[in-house]
């Protein structure tokens, strides 16, 4: 009986340590790694492999800003809850976290039915315990109240999770060959599943392997796009006619890669596109062609919301092998017949003439806000040259017309010194005709050269408007977010394009379908907040390398809204001034730059002429008339020098002057008999006042005592009574002289007065009144008594000014110091204070436009800003406007409602705005 019994246990027991020996090795086993793309099928369209899934998710979580942004839209919204899903998934399956998805990820995208996209998701399971676990995890999230439904497809078990509501899709998955695949589709997971029985892998597909060797390591995935079938699923984003036309568009090329990294507020992709050079892709135009460099961007309007330029190393190349990629797409004899009709209607070869002056770049460029105005551009090898061949088929139609050039040509005047030719050609599509379906609805209605570069415009106005931008230097190459993106882009390329996303939505829905457009239009903000996308395409041998950036900047910021601007080469200096042009008695304005080049513009914007000088301008820039002869100069100060400029930026006769000492402020001119017989101070740094004649003679008449201290602002004239009194300061007293130089009033009180600010003279009164560096207002008498008052505490750096503001005879206190204007009037009673968000940063200007409207000047040079504000504290209609220095207000016409404002802005621009 025993015997039986220890059998029996030992057969048991036996049993138990073979079951369990079995589970242990069940678990332990170790899956053989699949690789991933096997599982996927070959016809897909978009494949993306995430080094870490981990990694990915925990970088989506923590990217407040593009993600979710980009999570607004259906499409990326169903991505994301996708990945959400698998996170939360791997959350649940054990309490010791041993299970980590800090493994490789891959997607998939795949057309089902008409115009559907489904996903086929990845993950490589490391064991047979892993795959028990994951099991598990999504019996235990669907709850007891759904059933996780099976069934067996090629001896594979396929699991689908019920749909939480009617508006879903059931969620289907499996393990296979040490995969863990799931999709939405349980149609696209069965392909998933034979592809794995199968040696036909989307990785012998053309190409695939030559671009799979040039994938980035320690970047956030890697894009394959098939190119053969990624435009039918661009296609479903389009309106009728251009996915029509995109869905059949399957000869692009064959396979690309893009390395994609997240980076704080750039979006940068790239990697490599094969092209198979026996086939007719798009692709190969770049083949053989050598990258150049793109200078388009130098003309191109600022205002340029999309911009496509093809880089042409060798024009009759490209030639050919365009022909080549029509031939093969059955369109060479559509393309011939355009040539021939051209030929016909004006006697000369159009495709010949175009080719032959076309010199590295052939671009399209589209003005903000308006689809309507494109630009075709070219530049040529030599600008006469071309204007003489393009004029060749005009001519031959004008012929035939019986009409001569003059009545086919117009003329822009951007001024009354520059003017620029625009000709009517007889056909307004020749761009399109010639270069293919991209330039489609860009009209070469007519055209006009701007230096070496043909450009083609819809319109007279459109090429003016174009040309203004151009040669006032407001173009392209000046914008700051577009020098900013360039710096991940390569200066040379065979294809480049680029849009500004707020300048460019009119032309980004025209394309899409009406579902598309109202997502946009509803985030709207959103999508401006990808304010750039950049792509270029260079040949590299045998590939073509890709490089894109996609720029995110959650902060939108409006261009200035302005009549013109004209860029300058560094920033400001100082104020714009305004300068009268002695013929047209128009303002012209005189400006420098900080690397103290002076320039001279013109009432349009244009540069008239700019000259170098030896070092900055010390105070104001003044005019004279030197030989009565009503023809006005320019007269200034630099650190060394007294310059005496005339209109045409050549220098008067003995000038520059060498000063006797460093100069410590600028120059004050003084007419003493208004017989223009000026007289030049200056203050020196060896603490004397020099006086110069205008021809920039010392004048001997003039013998001023050495000041006792630095001297610390400019050099006054009051004339009070008939007299003359010449008024400066040292760092602790007040000088008041005649014009000998004596002194004329003894101060029975001296102060320190405040270095930022002149003295002003209240004539009811007679008396001077200026600032201490305390902010304390101190009136001088011309008997040499000295009151003083304390209005409010201020710093040594305060800004004062005194001005009658409310037109009753009495001047009123203007006081800023840091971010803070205040005003009082005379008896000290506070009118304004008004706080601003950023330093103020000269000091307020007060411009009277009329006898009762009076407004007052702020510059908040960190912000960017300017204010003109009224006695309440109260913004003139359309202020604030952006710039940062000092502004000048002048009148076009005498008795105008509206005036002109000159102000430099942080971009390099002069801006000038039409104030109302």
């Amino acid at each position: 009986m025993l015997k039986k019994i220890l059998t029996s246990f030992f057969i048991v027991l036996l049993l138990a340590i073979i079951v369990l020996g079995y589970l242990y090795l069940q678990k332990q086993k170790e899956y053989k790694g699949v690789y991933p793309f096997s599982a996927i099928p070959v016809n897909s369209e978009l494949i993306v492999q995430f080094e870490s899934l981990e990694q990915l998710i925990s970088k989506l979580e923590n990217n407040t800003g593009i993600w979710t942004e980009l999570s607004k839209f259906e499409k990326i919204a169903k991505i994301n809850e996708n990945l959400q899903f698998i996170d939360s998934l791997a959350s649940k399956i054990d309490s010791d976290h041993q299970f980590t998805l800090d493994r490789s990820f891959t997607m998939a995208s795949h057309l089902q039915g008409k115009n559907d996209i489904e996903y086929l998701y990845i993950l490589p399971i490391l064991d047979y315990l892993e795959e028990k676990k994951l099991q598990t995890a999504v019996s235990n999230w669907i709850g007891p109240d759904l059933v996780l439904r099976e069934r067996n497809y090629q001896n594979t078990t396929l699991y689908s999770i019920p749909a939480a509501s009617k508006k879903e899709k059931e969620l289907h998955f499996t393990f296979s060959k040490g995969l863990f695949l799931a999709s939405r589709s349980m149609l696209l997971l069965e392909n998933s599943v034979r592809q794995l029985s199968t040696d036909n892998s989307i990785s012998k597909t053309k190409g695939f392997e030559q671009i799979r060797r040039t994938i980035g390591k320690n970047v956030d995935a890697n894009i394959f796009l098939n190119l053969k079938t990624f435009p039918k699923q661009i296609s479903f984003s389009l309106n009728k006619e251009h996915s029509k036309f995109i869905r059949n568009y399957t000869n692009i090329g064959n396979w690309t890669e893009l390395d994609l990294s997240f980076r704080n507020r750039i979006i940068l992709m790239n990697g490599f596109t094969y092209s198979d050079p026996s086939q007719g892709n798009l692709m190969n135009l770049f083949l053989q062609q050598e990258p150049v460099k793109m200078e388009m961007e130098s003309i191109l309007p600022a205002t340029t919301g999309v911009l496509a330029v093809l880089g042409i190393d060798d024009p009759l190349l490209h030639k050919g092998k365009y022909r080549k990629f029509l031939d093969q797409m059955g369109k060479l004899s559509d393309y011939q017949k355009d040539i021939n009709d051209l030929k016909k209607k004006t006697g000369e070869d159009f495709e010949e003439i175009i080719f032959s002056i076309i010199y590295k770049e052939i671009g399209l460029a589209f003005a903000e806000g308006n689809a309507d105005k494109k630009f075709t551009i070219i530049r040529t090898k030599s600008a006469s040259i071309a204007k003489e061949k393009m004029l060749k088929p005009i001519l031959g139609f004008a012929k035939k017309q019986e009409r001569t050039l003059s009545y086919y040509k117009r003329t822009y005047k951007l001024d009354s010194e520059t003017s620029f030719d625009i000709y009517r050609l007889p056909e307004d599509r020749l761009p399109e005709k010639l270069f293919g379906s991209f330039f489609s609805d860009a009209s070469s209605a007519y055209f006009t050269f701007i230096d070496n570069y043909l450009v083609m415009g819809p319109s007279i106005n459109a090429l003016s408007e174009f040309i203004q931008e151009s040669v006032l230097g407001k173009t392209l190459d000046s914008n700051q977010n577009y020098q900013e993106n360039k710096e991940y882009l390569s200066n040379k390329a065979n294809f480049f394009f680029y849009t500004s996303t707020p300048k460019a939505n009119q032309f980004i829905t025209s394309f899409l379908n009406e579902e598309l457009q109202s997502e946009i239009q509803t985030h709207k903000e959103s999508v401006n907040k990808f304010q750039a996308v950049g792509l270029q395409l260079s040949s590299n041998r045998n590939l073509v390398y890709n490089n894109l950036f996609i720029e995110y900047d959650p902060v939108l910021e409006s261009a200035p809204q302005t009549d013109w601007e004209s860029r300058i080469d560094t920033c400001f200096r100082h104020k714009p001034y305004l300068v009268k042009n002695h013929y047209t008695k128009e303002n012209e304005i005189f400006v420098q730059d900080i690397q103290n080049q002076i320039y001279l513009v013109n009432p349009a914007g244009r540069i008239l002429w700019k000259k170098p000088l030896d070092s900055q301008i010390i105070g104001k820039v003044e005019q004279i008339d030197l030989f009565k002869n009503n023809k006005l100069q320019y007269l200034f100060a630099t650190k060394n020098h007294l310059h005496l400029i005339d209109r045409n930026g050549n220098y008067v006769k003995n000038y520059p002057v060498r000063l006797k000492a460093e100069a410590a402020h600028g120059i004050a001119i003084f007419d003493y008999d208004k017989n223009k017989n000026y007289r030049i101070f200056i203050p020196c740094k060896d603490q004397r006042v020099y006086a110069y004649s205008k021809e920039g003679k010392i004048i001997t008449g003039w013998n001023p005592a050495k000041a006792e201290n630095p001297i610390t602002c400019e050099i006054q004239h009051f004339r009070i009574g008939g007299k003359d009194y010449i008024v400066y300061a040292d760092k602790f007293r007040v000088y008041i002289l005649n014009r000998r130089g004596v002194e004329r009033v003894k101060l029975k009180k001296q102060f320190s007065k405040s270095e930022n600010n002149p003295f002003y003279l209240e004539e009811q009164s007679n008396r001077l009144v200026t600032t201490d560096n305390n902010g304390t207002i101190h009136y001088i008498y011309l008997n040499g008594k000295v009151e003083s008052k304390s209005f409010t505490q201020l710093s040594e750096a305060h800004y004062f000014s005194a001005a009658d503001l409310n037109s009753d005879g009495k001047n009123e206190y203007l006081f800023a110091d840091y971010n803070f204007l205040k005003i009082f009037d005379a008896s000290g009673n506070q009118k304004l204070e008004k706080k601003f968000d950023s330093g103020i940063s000269y000091r307020p200007n007060v411009y009277k436009f009329s006898r009762r409207k009076i407004e007052i000047g702020i510059c908040t040079e960190n912000e960017n800003k300017i204010y003109l504000i009224d006695l309440k504290g109260n913004n003139h209609s359309g202020f604030p406007l952006k710039g940062n220095t000092e502004f000048s207000i002048g009148f076009a016409k005498s008795g105008d409602k509206s005036f002109n404002l000159y102000v430099g802005d942080n971009r390099n621009f002069l801006l000038n705005y039409s104030v109302h």
